[in-house]
């Protein structure tokens, strides 16, 4: 089966226009992909708002746009990345096709972490996989922002407005999230940072 994992970035709200636009691309790759069901990913992270999950208010918008697709699964326990894939995984099997969806500057990081969580591939068969699709000529200017490996495929959004603040605070954040896959210790400190960004206890 063809399966979409859609990684969001915080409430939906329609104050949220480069939100609109990644998740108007979404509702457009749907039919593009022939995706057969769409797992979104995010959980209940802002306090103020503790009966809503990321994942309920991008499904609400997808339905609101695509009315006629409605087979969503709500993946709403994870507060990182890492988390959304490690637990998007449960959802799926071995043989089906995955497309994930995220954010294009912080594409290194959700490769990596989907080969590590929904295929199990070795850290240095991953290594060798980015290491070719990072310096192939060309390849970037056909197919900006994918990634195929096997039967995962990974489609990075160049979201509008990026600032160069943020730009370099994921920089940093790809190669914390990457270790924190391989030691406890920084998967700890990396999940109690982001509690403290969200004011979560």
């Amino acid at each position: 089966m063809k399966i979409g994992v859609v990684l969001c970035y915080g409430l939906y709200g329609p104050e949220r226009t480069d939100y609109s636009q990644y998740l108007d691309f979404v509702a457009q790759e749907i039919d593009k992909r022939g995706l057969k069901k769409v797992i979104i990913c995010g959980g209940f992270n802002v306090p103020e708002r503790p009966n809503d999950s990321e994942a309920a208010t991008v499904q609400d918008y997808l339905l609101s746009v695509k009315p006629g697709f409605t087979n969503y699964i709500l993946e709403e326990k994870s507060i990182n990345t890492n988390q959304n894939l490690e637990f998007a995984a449960q959802s799926l099997g071995e043989e089906d096709e995955v497309v994930v969806y995220g954010d294009l500057i912080r594409l290194a990081k959700i490769i990596w972490t989907a080969m590590h969580f929904l295929l199990k591939v070795p850290k240095g068969e991953i290594y060798k996989s980015l290491h070719e699709f990072a310096y192939a000529k060309d390849l970037h200017k056909e197919l900006p922002g994918e990634f195929n490996y096997r039967n995962l495929k990974v489609v990075g959004f160049d979201w509008p407005g990026r600032t160069k603040e943020e730009t370099i605070r994921q920089i940093f954040a790809t190669l914390l999230d990457v270790m924190e896959l391989y030691d406890k210790e920084f998967e700890r400190m990396g999940v109690e940072q982001r509690k403290k960004d969200y004011r979560l206890s």
